[in-house]
C-alpha cells in the first residue's frame, strides 16, 4: 500500500483531519486550475474543488485500493465543474476576468512566450486530456500538472523511472497531434514548458484549509450521503463564516421536516393502533433518534464554525518554487564546487539534477548542457565510475526514445552528445546508417559523426548534416575570435596551436564539399581559408584534401 492508500485508509477508519488534510495539500492546485479553466470563475472553481474533495473523503476507503487518485480528482473535477457550469451560467465571469486570473496565476512560472502558448492552450487543453487514454492522461498530470520528479511519477504508476521519462514523452507527443487538429501547433518541447507552469501556480490563500474542514464535515455531520447531497444541492460560499451558519440552517431544517414527518407517521399509526402497533413501536424508536441527532446538531454545527474560524486565520499554502535561470545557475556551480571538493557523489546528484531537469527547462542553457556540462560530468567519472554509469543509464533511454518517435529531437540530441563524451561515436554511426535518407534524426547524428562520415568518404551524408553555410560562419567565427596572446608565455607556439587547428578543420570541410559535388560552394571556402592564411604549407594540405575529394584540379582555371 502506498503512501496516499495508507492517508486515505486512515480517514476512512479514524477520520483523522491530518490524513485529509495531507491528501488536499496535495491535489489542491490541480482540482482548483483544472475547475478555474472549465467554469471561468474563481468562485465557482472553489465550490466545485469542495464538491470534488467532500466526494473524496465519502468514498475514501474505496479510493485507497487505487495506486494513485490524481486521475480520479481530475475526471470527477471534470463531473463537477460541467454540472456547476449549467448551474451558474448567468453568474459565470467574462472572458477578460479570466484572462486576468489565469495571467496572475502563472506570474513566475515561465517567459511571455510560454505565457502566451498557456493562453492558447488554456480553453481547450481539458477536452485534448480528456481524450488521452487513463494512463497517458495520468502520466501528464503528475509530470506536469502537480509537478512531481520523473521518479515519484514512476512509483505512482509503477513502472521505473526511466519508463516513466518514454510514457510522459509519449503521451506530450499524442497531446501535441491533438492540440494540432484543433488548430494549435507547437512543439513537445514547447508544450511541455507551458503545461509546466501550472504545476506552481497559485492556489488562493487558505482554501486548502478550508476545504479539508468541509470535506470532513461532509462526512462527519448527520451521516455519509445525507449531508453530501445538502451540499451539492445547496450552494455553498467557501472561506466565509456565513457557510457554517448555512450548513446549520441547512441540518435544523432537515431534522424539522424528518421529525414532521414521523410525527404525522405516529398519529396514523395511532388511528389504527390495534393494527399497526409493532409499526407504531417502531417510529417511536426513530423518532426517538431523530430527535437526539437533532438537539446534537447544534453542536456539531458549532463545532464546524470554529474550524471555519480556524481556517480563516491559517496561512496560504506556499507555492512550489519554480525552476528559473538563477536557480539552474546556482545549482551548477554548487555542482562544480563540490566536484573540486573530492564530494562526488554529492556533485554527480547537482550535475544530473542540471542535466535531466533545471537546464532541460532553461533554454539560455541548451548549448552547455550538451557541451561542458556533460564535460563535466565525464570528468567526473574519470574518479567516479558512477558518473559514467549514469551517463549510460541516460544514453539508453534516450536511444529508446529516439526510436520510438523520430520527433523527439531532444532524445536524438542526448543519445549522439553522451556517445561523443564517452568516445562511442560507433555506436552514433551505426544508428546513423539504420535511418532512411528523409529521417529527421539522420541530420541530427550526422552532425555528432561528421568526421568519421569524412574519413569514409560520405562525403553527401557529412554536407547533409553540415551544410556550406554552417560551414562559413563557423570558419569566419573561429578566425575572427582567435584569442589575444601576446605576452604569454610560450605565445608563438599557442598561436600556431590556433591557427593550425582553424586551418584544418576548414580544409577538412573544403574536402567535404568538394567530394559532394558541392563546387563552388568548396571554391568560395576555400578562397576564405587562404585569405587568413596563404602559406605554402596551408596551400599544400589543402591541396591533399582535394586530391583525396577526387577533385585535384580543383583550384585550377576551369578545374572541374
Amino acid at each position: 500500500m502506498n503512501d496516499e492508500s495508507e492517508l486515505l485508509r486512515r480517514y476512512a477508519d479514524e477520520r483523522a483531519e491530518a490524513a485529509i488534510a495531507e491528501i488536499v495539500r496535495r491535489h489542491i492546485g490541480l482540482v482548483y486550475h483544472a475547475a478555474l479553466r472549465q467554469t471561468g470563475d474563481a468562485s465557482l472553481a472553489e465550490d466545485v474543488t469542495q464538491t470534488v474533495f467532500t466526494d473524496l473523503a465519502r468514498k475514501a476507503g474505496a479510493l485507497a485500493r487505487r495506486a494513485s487518485i490524481t486521475g480520479w480528482l481530475y475526471t470527477s473535477t471534470r463531473f463537477a465543474a460541467a454540472k456547476a457550469r449549467r448551474g451558474e451560467q448567468r453568474r459565470r465571469a467574462r472572458e477578460q476576468e479570466v484572462y486576468a486570473m489565469q495571467t496572475t496565476a502563472m506570474d513566475g512560472v515561465g517567459d511571455l512566450a510560454a505565457k502566451a502558448d498557456w493562453e492558447q492552450l488554456r480553453p481547450v487543453i481539458d477536452e485534448a486530456l480528456l481524450a488521452l487514454d487513463e494512463r497517458d492522461r495520468e502520466a501528464v498530470l503528475l509530470r506536469f500538472f502537480e509537478g512531481r520528479p520523473l521518479a515519484e511519477v514512476g512509483a505512482k504508476l509503477a513502472v521505473s523511472e526511466d519508463t516513466a521519462r518514454v510514457r510522459v514523452a509519449r503521451a506530450l507527443d499524442k497531446l501535441e497531434r491533438l492540440l494540432a487538429r484543433r488548430g494549435i501547433t507547437s512543439t513537445a518541447a514547447a508544450l511541455g514548458l507551458a503545461l509546466g507552469g501550472q504545476a506552481g501556480a497559485a492556489v488562493p490563500a487558505g482554501l486548502a484549509a478550508v476545504v479539508t474542514s468541509g470535506a470532513m464535515a461532509g462526512v462527519l455531520m448527520i451521516s455519509g450521503a445525507t449531508l453530501f447531497e445538502l451540499m451539492i444541492t445547496s450552494k455553498i460560499t467557501l472561506g466565509a463564516v456565513t457557510a457554517a451558519a448555512c450548513i446549520a440552517a441547512g441540518v435544523a431544517v432537515f431534522e424539522a421536516n424528518a421529525l414532521s414527518e414521523s410525527k404525522f407517521a405516529l398519529a396514523d399509526a395511532q388511528r389504527d393502533a390495534a393494527g399497526f402497533r409493532a409499526k407504531m413501536r417502531d417510529l417511536e424508536v426513530r423518532l426517538d433518534a431523530q430527535s437526539k441527532r437533532a438537539a446534537a446538531a447544534e453542536d456539531d454545527n458549532a463545532k464546524l464554525l470554529a474550524a471555519v474560524r480556524s481556517v480563516q486565520a491559517a496561512q496560504a499554502v506556499a507555492a512550489t518554487v519554480p525552476i528559473t535561470h538563477d536557480v539552474v545557475t546556482a545549482r551548477y556551480k554548487r555542482a562544480q564546487e563540490l566536484a573540486k571538493a573530492g564530494q562526488a557523489e554529492e556533485a554527480l546528484k547537482e550535475y544530473l539534477w542540471c542535466f535531466d531537469e533545471g537546464m532541460s527547462r532553461v533554454a539560455a542553457y541548451g548549448g552547455v548542457r550538451f557541451s561542458f556540462l556533460l564535460g563535466q560530468i565525464t570528468k567526473l567519472g574519470e574518479q567516479y565510475p558512477a558518473a559514467l554509469s549514469a551517463l549510460r543509464e541516460r544514453r539508453d533511454a534516450a536511444e529508446r526514445r529516439m526510436a520510438a518517435s523520430a520527433t523527439d529531437h531532444e532524445a536524438t540530441s542526448t543519445f549522439g552528445s553522451i556517445n561523443r563524451v564517452l568516445n562511442e561515436k560507433n555506436r552514433t554511426l551505426t544508428a546513423f546508417d539504420q535511418l532512411q535518407s528523409d529521417d529527421p534524426r539522420r541530420k541530427r547524428l550526422g552532425s555528432e559523426v561528421f568526421d568519421e562520415l569524412t574519413k569514409r568518404k560520405s562525403y553527401r551524408d557529412a554536407v547533409e548534416a553540415r551544410p556550406y553555410a554552417m560551414m562559413s560562419s563557423s570558419f569566419e567565427r573561429s578566425a575572427r575570435d582567435m584569442p589575444g596572446i601576446a605576452g604569454m608565455p610560450n605565445a608563438d607556439k599557442i598561436r600556431e596551436a590556433n591557427r593550425l587547428s582553424v586551418v584544418s578543420s576548414a580544409l577538412k570541410n573544403i574536402e567535404v564539399l568538394a567530394g559532394a559535388g558541392e563546387l563552388d560552394d568548396a571554391r568560395k571556402l576555400a578562397g576564405q581559408v587562404l585569405a587568413f592564411d596563404g602559406s605554402e604549407a596551408t596551400r599544400a594540405l589543402l591541396q591533399k584534401h582535394l586530391e583525396r575529394a577526387g577533385k585535384p584540379d580543383l583550384l585550377k582555371d576551369g578545374g572541374k
